[in-house]
C-alpha cells in the first residue's frame, strides 16, 4: 500500500504534468500560429504593393500603407519563393520562382470562385513534399474589363524546422521539470508530514505505555498540524479525565456498595442468631429495604445514562403546563424538606408557561434538582423553586441557602461520577455523582441550557432554560 508521502508526490506530479502539457501545447500552438500569421501579413502586404505598382499608384497614396517604414519593420523581410500573375483563362502571364521545384499548378475553377479584392491563404504541398504558404488575391485590371490573380508563395520549411526544435526543447524540458518536481514534491511531502510522524510516534508511545499524562509535542505555529496536535492533546486530556473519573467512581461505588451490603449482612446474621420479636424483624427488614432502594436507584441511573449514550432513550414530547408540574413536584417533595425543618417555596409565574417536553423526564429533572438542594442545605435552611417566561424561554430556577459549591468544583458538577469535594457528616447527602449528569442530559435533549451559580457558604442556584411554546 502506497504511503501518504508517495500519494502526495504522485498527486503533485499528476497536476504538474497536466499544467506542463497544457503550457507546452499552448506555447507550441501560439508560436506556430503567430509565425503563420506573420507570414500571411507579409505576403498580403507584398501583394498590395504589387497591385499598386501595376496600377501605378505610389505607396504614399495607399491609405492603409502610407509608405511609412514602421509598418514594414513589423513584417518579416522575406522574398517570396513564388510570384505569379494569372489571367482569367488560367495562363501564367508572369512568374518568378526561387527554384524550379517551387512551381505549383493553376486550378482556374478554384480561382474563379474567389471574391475580388480579398486575399485568400492556403497551405499547399509541393511535389517535393515541402509545404508552402500561398496567398492569392483577385484584382481588376486597369481597363476594368476583367480581373487577374496575384499569387505569392512562401516556403514553410524554416517554420517546420522551428516547430521541430520547439518540440525537441519541450520534449527535453518537460521530463526534466517533472523529474525535479518529483524530487521537490517528495521533499515538500516529507517536510509537511514530519510533524505528523512526531505526533504518530508520541501517540504510539502513549498507547504502548498506557500513560495518558504524556502529550505530543505542540507546534509553535497554529497551522493545520499545530491544530491537530492541540486537538489530539485535548482529546488525551479528556480521556485522562474520563478514566480518572471512572476510576474514582469505581472506588466510590465499591465503597458505597460494600457499606450497605455489609450492614445488611450484619443485620441479617445478627437477627438470625436467635429468635427475635416482631418489632425487631420489622426494623431489620425496613433498614434493608432502605438500602435496597438506594442501590436500586444507583443501578437505574447507570442504566438510564448507558441507554442515553447509546441513543436508545426516546422522548415522548407533548405540550405541557410547566407551572402545574412545578406545583405538583413542590407538594410531592415538601415532606422531605419538612423532615429537615427546611422551608420550600414555589414562586409561580404570572401566566401559563407551556413547553413541548417529555413530562416524565421533566419530573426527573425537578426531582433531582430539588433533592440535591435539600441534601446540601443545612437544617432550617430555605429552598426556592421559581418559574417565569423570559423571551422565548421558560426559565426554571432552584435556589438554596446551603453550603454552596467550591469554585474549583463548579466547572465539573455536571460531569458523570463527580461528587462535591465538600465534606459532610450527614449520610443523607452522600451520592454517586450521577444526578446532575442526568439533569444535564435531560436539558440538552430538550434543546435547553443549564447553568449553576454558587457562592460558598451562601448557597447555590441552578438556572434551566427550555424553549417556550407561544400561544397562537
Amino acid at each position: 500500500m502506497l504511503s501518504l508521502r508517495i500519494k502526495l508526490t504522485l498527486y503533485y506530479l499528476a497536476i504538474l504534468t497536466v499544467i506542463l502539457l497544457v503550457f507546452g501545447i499552448s506555447i507550441y500552438w501560439y508560436l506556430s500560429r503567430s509565425l503563420v500569421m506573420t507570414i500571411d501579413e507579409t505576403l498580403e502586404f507584398q501583394i498590395t504593393k504589387i497591385e499598386r505598382s501595376m496600377d501605378h499608384v505610389a505607396d504614399a497614396d495607399i491609405p492603409d500603407h502610407p509608405g511609412n517604414t514602421a509598418h514594414e519593420e513589423q513584417l518579416l523581410q522575406i522574398s517570396p519563393h513564388l510570384t505569379q500573375l494569372i489571367d482569367e483563362s488560367g495562363m501564367v502571364t508572369d512568374e518568378m520562382l526561387a527554384t524550379p521545384q517551387d512551381r505549383i499548378p493553376v486550378e482556374i475553377d478554384a480561382l474563379m470562385k474567389l471574391e475580388t479584392g480579398r486575399t485568400y491563404f492556403k497551405t499547399m504541398e509541393l511535389e517535393s513534399g515541402e509545404p508552402m504558404r500561398v496567398a492569392t488575391r483577385r484584382v481588376p485590371d486597369q481597363e476594368g474589363n476583367g480581373t487577374y490573380f496575384i499569387r505569392l508563395g512562401q516556403s514553410l520549411e524554416a517554420l517546420d524546422i522551428a516547430r521541430k526544435r520547439l518540440l525537441l526543447v519541450l520534449g527535453l524540458a518537460i521530463p526534466a521539470v517533472l523529474l525535479l518536481g518529483s524530487y521537490g514534491g517528495l521533499l515538500l511531502a516529507n517536510q509537511a508530514l514530519r510533524p505528523v510522524d512526531r505526533i504518530t510516534t508520541a501517540a504510539e508511545q502513549i498507547g504502548a505505555a498506557g500513560d495518558l499524562s504524556e502529550r505530543v509535542p505542540a507546534s509553535a505555529r497554529m497551522d493545520e498540524i499545530g491544530r491537530l496536535a492541540a486537538t489530539f492533546n485535548h482529546m488525551i486530556s479528556r480521556l485522562q479525565a474520563a478514566f480518572e473519573r471512572q476510576k474514582q467512581f469505581t472506588s466510590d461505588a465499591s465503597h458505597e456498595l460494600r457499606t450497605p451490603l455489609a450492614v445488611m449482612r450484619a443485620d441479617i446474621e445478627i437477627t438470625l442468631r436467635r429468635e427475635r420479636g416482631k418489632e425487631e424483624y420489622q426494623r431489620v427488614l425496613t433498614s434493608n429495604l432502605e438500602e435496597i432502594v438506594r442501590l436500586s436507584r444507583l443501578v437505574e441511573d447507570l442504566l438510564m445514562l448507558a441507554r442515553a449514550d447509546a441513543g436508545k432513550v426516546e422522548l415522548k414530547c407533548e405540550p405541557m403546563d410547566l407551572d402545574d408540574l412545578c406545583s405538583k413536584m413542590t407538594e410531592y417533595i415538601l415532606p422531605l424538606a419538612d423532615q429537615r425543618d427546611q422551608t420550600l417555596t414555589y414562586h409561580q409565574p404570572q401566566g401559563k408557561v407551556i413547553i413541548n417536553a417529555d413530562m416524565h423526564r421533566i419530573k426527573q429533572l425537578l426531582l433531582n434538582l430539588l433533592d440535591n438542594a435539600i441534601k446540601y442545605t443545612e437544617q432550617r435552611g430555605s429552598i426556592i423553586l421559581g418559574l417565569k417566561a423570559e423571551g422565548d424561554d421558560a426559565v426554571l430556577t432552584v435556589s438554596d441557602s446551603g453550603r454552596g459549591i467550591p469554585p474549583e468544583d463548579l466547572p465539573h458538577i455536571f460531569d458523570r461520577f463527580f461528587r462535591r469535594s465538600a465534606k459532610t457528616s450527614d449520610r443523607s447527602a452522600s451520592g454517586f455523582g450521577l444526578g446532575l449528569s442526568i439533569v444535564k442530559w435531560i436539558v440538552d435533549s430538550h434543546a435547553g441550557k443549564i447553568v449553576a451559580q454558587s457562592e460558598p457558604g451562601k448557597g447555590t442556584t441552578f438556572i434551566v432554560r427550555l424553549p417556550l411554546i407561544r400561544e397562537v
